[in-house]
């Protein structure tokens, strides 16, 4: 149990990027697009002169400023600076300088979304849904000792990459607690918790309550509340009556349960025993924690990638007049002086 504990103490110290050193465009070719983004996409990048692959977020200044994601993208600028875990895209580097597009230059992943992944299988095995679970729990862990909360837990944004491990890529609803509560309702419906909803105030308590429905999805195949009115939505979750199909695990169907509980104060990973109250629960008994952040851990699935390596690339320099996209003047750009 004791050696359980110990693995999420913080162990890092580990080097930011320079927040002053804007990367070229001249020096980087484009290549196949991964996942698109609500304001742009996710591209594979190469360095020109070395060959060594990246990941672009390219992301549309005059959309972010049309959708007033402004804060959202700074908080997401922010906060990648400041976090380093293996299970987190690490950000190399950024050019807000170009009138077009903002530019986040990433480390290099290819695989597929754990939501396509979801999808082609209609819903996965109990072993799978351990496993990305306690990925996702490693991070929680990390970046809640860092007073950020994710706010937007769901499938989509849960990369599996190339040895079968996730990157969590978008932290654009991230955001570093400065008081007790925040209140914006961000993410999506499916997943809001009922504090949100109510807007009495969250805090990380979001994150667990957006784990047991991501628990759900991922072993059942759908989220457990659903309706095409907003008001009816809001009222289920509110509501909190859950229904399982009669084969789900019961083990899996218990910590559903009780990271799905209204009351905040008694919701998993919200009491005083905290995330260690999670690692405990007979869910993931035998589960072995250090090797998993070792990334020694054998994973359940490892995606073929091998076409992407062939892909063919374009100057990273000019593809926005490839996309008829509208220049944002420095006067009137936000993103300029970051």
């Amino acid at each position: 149990m004791d050696k359980k504990i110990t693995i999420f103490e913080s162990k890092t110290n580990l080097p930011l990027i320079q927040q002053n050193k804007k990367f070229n465009l001249n020096e980087y070719e484009i290549g196949e697009k991964l996942c698109k983004l609500p304001n742009g996409y996710i591209s594979i990048a190469k360095k020109v002169k070395t060959n060594q692959l990246y990941c672009i977020m390219v992301l549309k200044k005059s959309d972010l400023l049309q959708s007033k994601n402004i804060e959202h993208e700074f908080n997401k600028y922010q906060n990648l600076l400041s976090l380093y875990h293996p299970f987190i895209i690490e950000l190399k580097s950024i050019n807000n300088t170009n009138p077009y597009n903002l530019f986040y230059l990433t480390e290099f992943m290819a695989g597929i979304s754990l939501k396509n992944l979801i999808k082609i299988n209609e819903k996965l095995p109990i072993e799978s849904a351990q496993f990305y679970l306690a990925c996702l729990i490693t991070v929680l862990d990390y970046i809640h000792k860092k007073g950020i909360i994710y706010r937007d837990l769901r499938p989509d944004l849960i990369f599996i990459n190339s040895n079968g491990y996730i990157k969590l890529f978008d932290f654009s609803f991230s955001k570093k607690m400065k008081s007790d509560y925040a209140n914006t309702l961000c993410g999506i419906p499916e997943y809001y918790p009922p504090e949100m909803i109510n807007q009495s105030g969250y805090n990380k308590s979001v994150d667990f309550w957006q784990l047991g429905i991501l628990l759900y999805e991922m072993l059942v195949g759908c989220t457990p509340f659903i309706d095409s009115d907003p008001v009816k939505l809001f009222q289920k979750i509110k509501n909190c009556k859950i229904k399982f199909p009669k084969n789900i695990n019961k083990n899996a169907k218990t910590l559903i349960r009780h990271f799905l509980i209204v009351d905040v104060n008694k919701r998993l990973g919200c009491t005083k025993k905290g995330i260690y109250e999670i690692i405990q629960n007979p869910f993931f008994d035998n589960f072995d924690w250090e090797r998993l952040l070792h990334r020694v851990l054998e994973a359940p699935f490892i995606p073929k990638i091998n076409h992407i390596y062939l892909s063919s690339y374009k100057k990273l320099e000019g593809i926005y007049l490839e996309e008829n996209i509208i220049a944002v003047p420095q006067e009137r750009d936000p993103f300029y002086n970051w």
